[in-house]
């Protein structure tokens, strides 16, 4: 447990503690970010329920909005994070150990931190909470681990970047994924998503399968600011 050691003892640990799971959608033209809040799974169909017309003049539609920055303001409140080898090397450590020990064989040899694959530590076995603490570990440590994992799956597949929020909305939330397509930006919060998957509302693969299909629908940041000012003036 020598790796498993070492991550308890990283600034990682610190760090990722703060993540909280929801996500996050961010809309920019030029130098404007819209943003807008969700705590569900990601769904596209929010944004045309959003911005379709007979909704336009409901209260509930307007909070959506929670803000518009400049990228000069974006750049001062995020800071880009990189994952440390060595933390991820534990973390995928503790992955194969509990596969080899609760005699699993994996669905996919290859990347060990494959959604489906971590789905299978949350379904098969005895438990991956229950693992970590036959090892002295805490149900932190194990979100931890999943949570790092997930993430390093989505940097390297859909090119995520992973950023800290020196100004977080909420405490839990200081650290994000982010995918940037043109301005375009969807946030995700990684912690609190593997904290859904261990109580059994959602399934890592179910993200992956929603990103997979969906990220190529994004809508371009000029159709984003022409529908928020159409949606403003029609209020």
């Amino acid at each position: 447990m020598e790796k498993t050691d070492s991550i308890l003892k990283s600034r990682e640990l610190t760090k990722f503690t703060n993540l909280k799971l929801s996500e996050k959608y961010e809309a920019g033209g030029g130098n404007i970010f819209v943003s807008r809040n969700k705590t569900k799974q990601f769904d596209m169909s929010l944004f045309n329920k959003l911005f379709s017309r007979k909704n336009r003049t409901t209260k509930m539609d307007e909070r959506n909005f929670s803000g518009v920055y400049i990228k000069d303001s974006f750049n001062e409140r995020f800071t880009e994070e990189k994952l440390d080898a060595e933390t991820l090397d534990g973390c995928f450590k503790m992955i194969e150990s509990y596969f080899i020990e609760n005699k699993i064989k994996r669905k996919i040899e290859s990347p060990i931190n494959h959604p489906v694959n971590l789905d299978q530590i949350d379904q098969e076995g005895f438990g991956f909470i229950m693992y970590c603490k036959a090892y002295g570990l805490g149900d932190a440590e194990a979100t931890l681990f999943l949570a790092l994992s997930f993430s390093d799956f989505l940097i390297n597949k859909y090119g995520f970047k992973l950023y800290k929020d020196t100004k977080p909305e909420f405490q839990l939330r200081s650290m994000t994924l982010k995918y940037n397509k043109n301005d375009v930006v969807l946030s995700l919060y990684p912690f609190e998503y593997v904290t859904k998957v261990l109580t059994g509302n959602q399934t890592f693969s179910e993200m992956d399968k929603k990103l997979n299909s969906q990220l190529s629908e994004i809508p371009t940041k000029d159709e984003l600011i022409d529908k928020f000012i159409n949606f403003k003036e029609d209020q």
